[in-house]
């Protein structure tokens, strides 16, 4: 207001000359009695994150592979204000950055270890272990004895986390989205599930002692299907086994035949006849220790 009206003041008396002193002494005065003009940056007006879809298939990942996971718990964007100038006249101006928390399991069996990470397919996390951006990463690799994260506990209570045992996951803290056009990134783990060498005992059952054959030449796996169905697309690679005669798949559970066909097959039948092979060894596998653990269960 003072501006204007020392304006026009100077001006009728002394010009533009005038005018221009009289704009300059009148901004002093408005800036005195309300104060300097104030700036906003960008400001977002939905705070809640995306969260992933129900029934979506969680893979087992073998050996080094990269994936993206899926997103199981995350908080709404917290919002961060900082002013900056002001004072003597100046405008000030007030920015906000956003972080979020949030969670994203990887495999459904334990891993060892997690490489790299890229956010928009850009490296968020180098082979160091250090991240780009502000925030806090863990992991828990999904053994039996995994104990909730004290941020999820925090916030949704002790009795209602879960301690997502048998899942690995990664939980981030206060991540920084800046550089994400503030919102979650598209994210893409390196996950080492295995350490060195794996084989198809891994991907089969443990306790399957047949099934003891290295896999050459893969250095990374994700099933998210069937056993049978993996073994159908490994099956160029699987050599056609022969087990030995009377084997035994462990004593509670009482002797197995060797499958049927499990001798070297000629020629062209040779890969129908490893996955056959490999899909009965499972089988009769689960068959005996499903009697075993009636067995056990029931008693005599």
């Amino acid at each position: 207001m003072a501006t204007l009206l020392l304006s026009a003041v100077g001006t009728a008396l002394g010009g533009p000359l005038g005018g221009a002193i009289g704009a300059l002494a009148g901004r002093a005065i408005d800036g005195v009695v309300f104060g300097g003009r104030r700036g906003e940056g960008p400001r977002l007006k939905e705070l809640a994150s995306t969260t992933s879809t129900y029934g979506d298939v969680l893979p087992r990942h073998f050996g080094r592979m990269r994936v993206s996971g899926a997103i199981i718990w995350a908080t709404d964007f917290v919002e961060h204000r900082e002013s900056q100038g002001g004072g003597k006249g100046r405008p000030s101006v007030t920015t906000y950055s956003y972080t979020a928390s949030f969670a994203v399991a990887l495999a459904s069996r334990p891993i060892a270890a997690i490489g790299r990470i890229w956010a928009d397919g850009n490296l968020l996390r180098g082979e160091s272990g250090d991240l780009k951006v502000g925030g806090t990463l863990r992991l828990h690799p999904g053994w039996g004895d995994q104990t909730p994260d004290p941020l999820i506990a925090a916030a949704e209570g002790l009795d209602r986390c879960p301690a997502w045992r048998g899942t690995a996951y990664v939980v981030f803290e206060d991540l920084e989205l800046g550089d994400f056009f503030n919102r979650i990134p598209a994210l893409t783990f390196e996950v080492i599930a295995d350490p060195g060498a794996f084989s198809l005992q891994d991907l089969v059952d443990p306790t399957v002692a047949e099934a003891a054959v290295p896999l050459p030449g893969i250095a990374g796996l994700t099933c998210d299907g069937p056993v049978a169905e993996v073994l159908r697309q490994l099956d160029p690679m699987l050599p056609c086994p022969r087990p030995p005669s009377r084997s035994r798949m462990g004593t509670s559970a009482g002797s197995v035949a060797a499958p049927a066909g499990a001798r070297r097959c000629p020629g062209r039948r040779r890969r129908s006849c490893a996955t056959m092979t490999w899909t009965a060894t499972i089988n009769r596998a689960s068959s005996a220790r499903r009697g075993a653990w009636r067995a056990s269960s029931h008693g005599p």
